[in-house]
């Protein structure tokens, strides 16, 4: 099987090729950890829905989606601006600013299944005895089906 790097390993050939954009390697990791101990203290939901985008001195930038996410940082202050908090470089305040231009990446959609796999968890009901795997696999056709 041949060797395939990862997203980031080739994001980071690009940056580290090109002496003009390697200056962001630095700054686009320290964000990335920044973030990974932000998502380490606030509820999941709120980690996916909020980035920190900057430390301007003693002073966190927090961008959220939307207002309930940024009521829930704004609570959270103490600890968020603590785990951002380094030894060279406090953090004493947060600010967290709601941007209606900021997205999230799109939910995949959820294909649904196909006629030859309904077929086969047809075959499967059909062959089952009764009890909760087949509750479970009648449950499944139904959605299916309605």
């Amino acid at each position: 099987m041949a060797y395939r790097p990862s997203s980031l390993q080739r994001i980071r050939g690009i940056l580290r090729g090109d002496p003009t954009l390697a200056v962001a390697l630095p700054e686009a990791e320290r964000l990335r950890e920044l973030n990974r101990r932000f998502a380490g203290v606030v509820p999941p939901a709120v980690a996916r829905a909020c980035r920190v985008a900057a430390i301007q001195g003693e002073t966190a930038l927090i961008y959220c989606a939307n207002g309930a996410a940024a009521s829930r940082v704004r609570s959270q202050a103490t600890g968020v601006g603590r785990v951002l908090t380094r030894p060279d470089a406090p953090v004493l305040t947060v600010k967290v600013k709601v941007r209606a231009d900021w997205t999230l990446p799109e939910k995949r959609e959820k294909t649904d299944l196909g006629p030859a796999a309904l077929n086969a968890f047809r075959d499967l009901d059909n062959a089952l005895p009764e009890g909760d795997l087949k509750a479970a696999v009648d449950a499944l056709l139904a959605r299916r089906r309605g």
